[in-house]
């Protein structure tokens, strides 16, 4: 047995609902034109992925590469004893 009733409908928060919803505010911010809508989206996806090759490369400036590989200077770290490791 139901705990609401029976004409009262649960939202669906599946990603694919998520997913339609958005769609359809898209279509409705560009009054139903299709291209407009697709434009816009195509717009976004290619500034969020310029921005993200951007902050690739910001991370790839920031990292100490010696680090990344594993490789530190003699001494620099005391060594681990064979019953440490």
């Amino acid at each position: 047995m139901s705990a609401q009733p029976a004409d009262q409908r649960q939202d669906d928060t599946s990603f694919d609902a998520e997913i339609t919803a958005l769609i359809e505010d898209l279509l409705e911010e560009h009054e139903g034109f299709e291209r407009a809508a697709f434009r816009a989206l195509a717009r976004s996806y290619l500034a969020l992925l310029a921005e993200s090759e951007r902050l690739v490369a910001d991370a790839d400036r920031s990292c100490s590469r010696g680090f990344l590989r594993g490789l530190f200077s003699e001494g620099a770290r005391p060594d681990l004893s064979e019953d440490e490791a």
